[in-house]
């Protein structure tokens, strides 16, 4: 029996996100890419884009947006979504462990720690494909997929709800370690959405291998594609990420050789 998923239902997956503040994103990508990209950068691809939140601000921008995802529904709600665009948005259905693109990009990133990566085999995989759809001297940016904090600690991560035109959305996260010894836990998230009187709950499990920090720099430093940039936290250029700093939502920039 097919289970459904809230990635099956992109409205209700967007109303649980609203609370991200998209423009302030876009604008910070964009002060990456002016600050530390050595190419010119014309396209930029979204990794577990999902409904494509950042695919208006960036084509204001004057990007040509590419965004990759495995569900379906996800890319054809985001076609339908951004079909009146001045570009023309560029949707890839395919696994973020192995995957191509038609053609080069010039920058690359992947939000909300999406980098769902199960092995050691796998990311390698995934960093294979990046170097490859990643034109020399672009960058790629992560958000939140190095663990500074540990998530192989039970807790419950965050708690929040919304609604827009009626419909309420409330999500809750918690996490549980799986297998210490491979860095595995599991995220759980539950939503509880009530459509005009219409009520569904989504029990989601994912599974992650946890990159810490000293791993994530002697992966790249072992690469010959890719090189190490910075980390930050707070989404903030200001606060490098350091022994003292206090850490939140950090991100990762490394820069393809």
């Amino acid at each position: 029996m097919h289970q459904e998923l809230l990635y099956d239902y992109p409205l209700y997956y967007e109303i649980a996100f609203s609370f991200r503040k998209i423009e302030t994103e876009a604008a910070f990508l964009d002060a990456c890419i002016q600050k530390f990209s050595k190419i010119n950068v014309t396209r930029v691809l979204e990794i577990a884009c999902g409904p494509a939140p950042h695919a208006g601000e960036l084509t204001e921008r004057g990007y040509t947006y590419v965004g990759l995802d495995i569900n379906r529904s996800m890319l054809d709600y985001a076609r339908a979504k951004w079909s009146g665009l001045s570009r023309p948005v560029e949707l890839v259905e395919a696994d973020m462990v192995s995957f191509s693109v038609d053609r080069p990009v010039d920058f690359a990133f992947v939000m909300l720690g999406s980098l769902y990566l199960n092995s050691q085999k796998d990311m390698a995989s995934h960093f294979d494909s990046v170097a490859g759809a990643l034109r020399p001297g672009g960058l790629y940016f992560l958000d939140w997929c190095v663990q500074f904090n540990d998530p192989m600690i039970p807790r419950i991560r965050s708690s929040f709800g919304a609604e827009i035109d009626g419909v309420l959305v409330d999500s809750r996260f918690d996490t549980r370690l799986v297998d210490p010894a491979r860095q595995l836990y599991e995220e759980i998230w539950t939503v509880d959405v009530d459509d005009h009187g219409k009520r569904k709950r989504f029990e989601m499990i994912e599974r992650n291998r946890a990159v810490f920090p000293q791993e994530f720099l002697l992966f790249i430093q072992n690469r010959s594609d890719f090189e190490f940039i910075g980390w930050w936290h707070d989404w903030d250029i200001r606060k490098p990420i350091g022994e003292a700093s206090i850490i939140t939502r950090p991100v990762v920039l490394i820069r393809r050789k």
